[in-house]
Order: structure tokens, then C-alpha cells, then sequence
């Protein structure tokens, strides 16, 4: 059995509490707003606030994915992956990565964190074809597919009362393609903070939201954890 932690979208927000787990997943939108824009502030930031921060998180790994806030892994990934080097956080760009647990349980998880166009951001600029194509390179046998984007037509209306939430599905039509045709057991998502937090299936894939943050960027959700059982099978569970 293992235990994953999900969140994301913390846009800067370090108060969130997480309960011991074997893997915690990030996916995506982790740098402040107020710092996204330059690269140098983004870095130092990552250096002495984030990494501090998630070595002392109760995990064994951590698994962390961009956003299309994060323009530093866009523009100098290499220097982001160098602070990352000997610590528990491992970034995924369009990579897998095999867990295994001391008991010789183990779980098979991919990350991504394209998104598709809706304006000028980081890991953007792609049509809904193309960024089919590139999602389509993750492995046929992932448990755990780590995205910042939601796929279109499971979590992607925007639940919470705002002016720019009009009830309609507004996810990735090229990542939905995607997850129908390699269907993961499970996708984490990001990029959308106010969707169904109980998760929707897509065919055979459920497709969970974890963002923590709202729609106006304050902390209103708790941490999703899951289970994988012995047979491959996720459970969602409270702490």
C-alpha cells in the first residue's frame, strides 16, 4: 500500500499542513504571483522558501510538476533542476518516474505541465492536436498522472460564484484525447482552483482537482490523499 499526498496551485502559500504520506505531489503554480515575472526573485525564492519547506514535509518523496505561472522552469529549468539536486523534490517535465517503497511496493507516476492557449503564459502556445501528440509520449502504464491543466469534461467547471465562471467545461481538449487513448488510473490536477474536489472519471481514468487555493488566490482547500491498494486500485481517504 501507498500513500500519495496531492496539492497544487500554492501560488507562494506555505501554510498548508500535510499529513504523512509516502509521495506528495505537486502539480503546478507554486511560485508567488508577485515574483512569477522574474526568473532571478522566482530562483531565490525556490531556494531559500520552497526547499526549506519541503524537506521538512512527512514524505519520502516529493514529486513536483510546473505551472503556467511558473515561467522560471520555463525559462532556466537547468538552474531549477541544480537547487533540486540532493533533496527529496523531484522535477517531472514530460518525464516518468518509479517509486518504489521499502516493502517493494511501487507506483508509476508521469508529469507534465503544458496547458492549452487561453493567454500569454508559461508552457503555452500549442493547439490542441499538438499538445495531444505531446501528452501521448507518457508510458501506457501510468497509475499517477501528474498535469497542471484539467482535461476537458471532468473538473473543469468553475464551481466557486465569480464573474468569469459561466457553468461551461473549459479544460484541455488535447490532454482529455490523451488520457482517453492511455488511460492512467489516476490524473492530479491543477490550473482550475474551484472544480468538483471529489473527483470525476474520465472513461477509465478519475481525475481528481487538488488545487488548495481558490478562485481570489486564498487557501480554502484541504490536502487530497490517496491510497493505492495492493491490486493497483486508488481510494481516496481523509488524511
Amino acid at each position: 500500500m501507498i500513500k500519495i499526498c496531492a496539492i497544487s496551485d500554492l501560488h507562494g502559500n506555505l501554510d498548508v499542513n500535510i499529513n504523512q504520506s509516502d509521495v506528495l505531489c505537486i502539480c503546478g503554480d507554486i511560485v508567488p504571483l508577485h515574483k512569477q515575472s522574474s526568473s532571478k526573485d522566482s530562483l531565490k525564492w525556490l531556494e531559500t522558501d520552497f526547499l526549506p519547506w519541503c524537506e521538512k514535509q512527512p514524505c519520502n518523496e516529493i514529486l513536483l510538476i510546473a505551472g503556467n505561472h511558473d515561467f522560471v522552469f520555463e525559462r532556466r529549468c537547468d538552474e531549477a533542476r541544480e537547487l533540486f539536486k540532493g533533496t527529496k523534490v523531484r522535477y517531472l517535465q514530460d518525464e516518468a518516474y518509479f517509486y518504489i517503497k521499502e516493502d517493494g511496493s511501487s507506483i508509476n507516476f508521469y508529469g507534465t505541465p503544458w496547458c492549452h492557449q487561453f493567454g500569454d503564459w508559461a508552457f503555452m502556445g500549442y493547439s490542441d492536436e499538438k499538445l495531444s501528440e505531446i501528452y501521448l509520449k507518457m508510458p501506457d502504464d501510468v497509475d499517477v498522472l501528474l498535469t497542471h491543466d484539467c482535461p476537458y469534461g471532468a473538473c473543469d467547471v468553475l464551481l466557486q460564484d465569480v464573474w468569469w465562471a459561466n457553468g461551461d467545461h473549459i479544460g484541455g481538449k488535447g490532454l482529455a484525447t490523451a488520457i482517453e487513448i492511455k488511460e492512467p488510473k489516476l490524473n492530479l490536477t491543477g490550473h482550475l482552483h474551484s472544480t468538483n474536489k471529489l473527483g470525476e472519471k474520465l472513461g477509465n481514468t478519475f481525475v481528481c482537482n487538488v488545487s488548495v487555493l481558490n478562485e481570489h488566490y486564498k487557501l480554502a482547500y484541504e490536502p487530497h490523499y490517496f491510497i493505492m491498494n495492493d491490486d493497483r486500485t486508488f481510494e481516496m481517504v481523509k488524511n
